[in-house]
């Protein structure tokens, strides 16, 4: 079902979807990802966060197992969310030409928003306080969000992860020659996997002194802490919803690419060196950290949504 803007009402959840980019834009990423991981120029910086962001995009929908990347709340003047400039109020308009889904709050599967006993004022109302806050909008959180949306997976199952996700989609490499790759980088993969995680649970320990929020966990909060607080709230799904992606998002490569990309890589790889910074054994427990934030996933599959169309803006 096709919802244009006059069909929203207030308290629409929006779910924008993200497409792999393709081989070159994620080995670009990871490249740049090495190169840049401790830059001190804006410019270097800002190549650290461009490619970050496309990681975690695809990761998100790859591990997280959806399709959403990005989330946020529709209050009746506006698109609540939380982008580059902060958390804010933005116009509709700029959701032209993305695919995004509408859903709605439910309670026990019947649509209840706007009725006597589900007012939607109080979700309202603190949508515009969580505005008139200005809020800032974390990065470090952002890149963060993909790991929280594996944190209950050891690093072995990282790997294999990543492994079986190559060979499903790198239709022209050698399913042999990935496996060769993995495991002669294999305790190097490993240092580079709990580097990440160390030092993105670090950043989301010392994130949650600062008032900000991303983007899935703005529409949380708005659900989460109306009052009277938990009548709202979006239930996190007790399990994992696979969602098959969609058969042209499969990454085709040319041999060639697959060569000269993949060595650059593991030769940054073997470069590398992965200290981890953690000051204490707290602030390295992943698994603790897990359900700080909302995914998109959390969202859309949670007990308390339900897709009722897609946003239509001509």
């Amino acid at each position: 079902m096709k919802i244009t803007s006059d069909q929203l009402k207030p308290g629409d959840i929006l779910l924008c979807e993200f497409r792999h980019p393709g081989f070159d834009g994620y080995a670009e990423a990871f490249i740049s990802i090495l190169k840049f991981r401790n830059a001190k120029s804006e410019e270097d910086q800002k190549k650290f966060m461009t490619a970050a962001f496309t990681i975690l995009r695809g990761l998100i929908i790859t591990f997280d197992q959806d399709i959403y990347t990005h989330a946020a709340f529709w209050d009746g003047k506006g698109v609540v969310e939380a982008g580059g400039n902060g958390v804010g109020r933005n116009p509709i308009d700029h959701y032209k030409g993305t695919e995004t889904d509408v859903y709605r709050f439910v309670e026990n599967g019947k649509q209840v928003l706007g009725t006597q006993e589900y007012p939607v004022e109080p979700l309202l109302e603190l949508a515009d306080e969580i505005v008139n806050e200005n809020l800032n909008y974390s990065y470090n959180t952002a890149i963060l969000m993909i790991f929280l949306c594996i944190t209950r997976w050891e690093r072995e199952a990282w790997i294999n992860a990543v492994m079986n996700f190559l060979k499903s989609h790198l239709k022209s490499v050698n399913p042999n020659l990935i496996d060769l790759l993995f495991k002669a980088n294999h305790d190097k993969l490993i240092e580079l996997f709990e580097w990440m995680a160390d030092e993105m649970i670090r950043r989301i320990v010392a994130f949650r002194n600062d008032n900000g929020l991303v983007c899935s966990e703005t529409v949380a909060a708005i659900f989460n802490q109306a009052k009277p607080e938990g009548k709202y709230k979006l239930a996190k799904p007790l399990n994992s919803v696979a969602i098959p992606h969609k058969e042209e998002e499969s990454i085709q490569l040319s041999p060639e690419d697959s060569e000269n990309e993949w060595t650059e890589f593991f030769n940054q790889l073997d470069r590398s060196e992965f200290p981890l910074k953690s000051s204490s054994p707290e602030s390295s427990d992943w698994r603790k950290y897990a359900d700080i934030i909302y995914t998109p996933h959390d969202i859309a599959r949670s007990v308390n949504t339900m897709k009722v169309g897609k946003l239509n803006l001509k």
